[in-house]
């Protein structure tokens, strides 16, 4: 499918994907801590550096790949969570995975804000964990707070289902959708109008195919309007479900993507049609003047 698409492209076009990479020309450095990436042998975790200085340890997936490689990962939704999370606020990572996203807001939101992060893989809670630990103890970052669920439409249990083969090479695909229950995990499950009772100014939804049932979850906050801003990857074009209930509750839904000097708010479809690297990302908001002006300057914030 890649290559299919990589040769409809124009040329034009193809040149534009290979010189928008500013994880490398903003920082020339990281050309060379590419080269001298390596993974570990036994596919354990690693150790790795993120382009804002901060430290975590990452498998070998395509996570912990790009990170390795470039500082950082899914560009698009790193910067905008970046410039959309303000300083003593509350914000919320669902599927944190190793936590990438949870300390990008750790430092958004600062020392009197406040990052929850929800993860139910036992395995890739224990690393989460680990990470948040070390951020304490060495770096003095001590607002990430772990919740090991899923977020869901109803608190309770959920079979957690992976691929074995595909999860191997990949810690990010385990999933609550469509679980087959005969070789799954249960994992415990939350409603975030359970869990939160005053304002969110960001959520990043991140579940495997789960995003409906987490927002159904959600359904006095979205109603009363007490989460700004919703980043979350949407697999298909909209309208979906998920653009449908969101829009339903007076979001605005906007497409994000990467341009050469930073994020690009656009209309959803562009998402998809005009993709460079990462998958496509849809930002619902309250507050659409806002996101505009915050996506409209030019520049990197979380590579910096």
């Amino acid at each position: 499918m890649g290559q299919t698409r990589q040769q409809a492209l124009s040329p034009a076009r193809r040149a534009y994907r290979f010189v928008n990479r500013p994880y490398y020309w903003c920082r020339p450095s990281q050309l060379a801590i590419r080269l001298r990436a390596k993974a570990n042998p036994d596919g354990s975790p690693r150790l790795l550096r993120t382009a804002w200085g901060s430290e975590l340890y990452c498998w070998p997936d395509p996570l912990g790949h790009a990170v390795a490689r470039t500082g950082i990962y899914d560009l698009v939704v790193a910067e905008t969570l970046a410039r959309l999370a303000d300083p003593g606020e509350t914000a919320v990572d669902a599927g944190a995975n190793v936590g990438f996203m949870s300390n990008l807001l750790a430092h958004a939101v600062g020392a009197d804000g406040r990052v929850v992060s929800f993860e139910p893989h036992p395995l890739i809670l224990e690393t989460l964990s680990a990470n948040v630990s070390r951020w304490r103890a060495v770096e003095r970052i001590d607002v990430v707070e772990v919740r090991p669920a899923a977020v869901s439409a109803s608190a309770g249990h959920l079979p957690m289902s992976v691929d074995p083969d595909t999860f191997a090479h990949n810690k990010g695909t385990a999933s609550v959708e469509q679980a087959d229950p005969l070789s799954s995990t249960q994992v415990d499950t939350v409603r975030l109008d359970d869990e939160f009772s005053t304002p969110i100014g960001v959520l990043k939804l991140d579940v495997e195919g789960h995003e409906l049932a987490a927002l159904q979850g959600a359904d006095s906050l979205l109603s009363r309007k007490l989460i700004r801003d919703i980043l979350f990857e949407e697999h298909r074009p909209p309208p979906t479900p998920v653009t449908d209930l969101l829009e339903s509750y007076g979001y605005t839904v906007f497409g994000v993507r990467q341009g050469l000097a930073g994020p690009i708010a656009s209309a959803p479809a562009d998402a998809y049609t005009r993709q460079l690297w990462d998958p496509p990302a849809l930002l619902a908001t309250i507050d659409p003047a806002r996101v505009r002006e915050r996506l409209k300057r030019h520049g990197w914030t979380c590579l910096r």
